[in-house]
């Protein structure tokens, strides 16, 4: 997703320079991850994995890719990108991710519409060249991880981490927003 795709372009320059947040593009960036195609990817394989929960004054959406971008979408406008080119820890995350989701696929299933989650679940999104597959966990069990979902649960937030980690101060992120 970081390789020129549409979800990326509204991101700030890979120098990390922050642009002001616009809360407006959390909705079309989150579309944009779940229609993503990755051709070079084989065949009935995960593409994309979203991950959307509640935080305190909003919604939080991290995507990671099977080529090995992540990002981390808030619906307040802040956003993530462009650390799997830039962090190894944030491309590995990513591609663990989708590792996880694709051994995960029975718990998914398929869907036309990709609602935020309701208050305390937790809603995964994996997308296919077949389509867009969907799963919901109270976020109670995921971390206390008596969800079959706990394990890629914990491999999302290793995403989120690894930007903390990576970038610890602000404006050096890969793109902050």
């Amino acid at each position: 997703m970081e390789r020129g795709t549409a979800a990326s372009r509204g991101g700030a320059p890979a120098s990390g320079r922050p642009r002001k947040a616009d809360p407006a593009i959390y909705s079309q960036i989150r579309r944009q991850a779940l229609e993503t195609k990755l051709p070079e990817i084989g065949r009935g394989s995960v593409q994309v994995v979203v991950m959307d929960w509640h935080a305190d004054k909003g919604t939080v959406t991290v995507i990671a890719s099977a080529d090995g971008s992540a990002s981390v979408y808030l619906s307040s406008g802040g956003r993530f990108t462009g650390g799997g080119k830039q962090a190894p820890a944030i491309r590995d995350a990513a591609l663990h991710a989708v590792s996880l989701a694709t051994g995960l696929k029975l718990f998914f299933e398929k869907t036309e519409s990709s609602p935020l989650p309701s208050l305390g679940d937790v809603t995964f999104y994996l997308t296919t060249d077949a389509g867009v597959y969907r799963a919901v966990a109270a976020e109670v069990k995921l971390r206390a991880g008596a969800d079959p979902l706990a394990g890629l649960g914990g491999a999302m937030q290793r995403i989120v981490t690894e930007y903390r980690v990576s970038f610890p101060k602000p404006g050096t992120r890969a793109a902050t927003q």
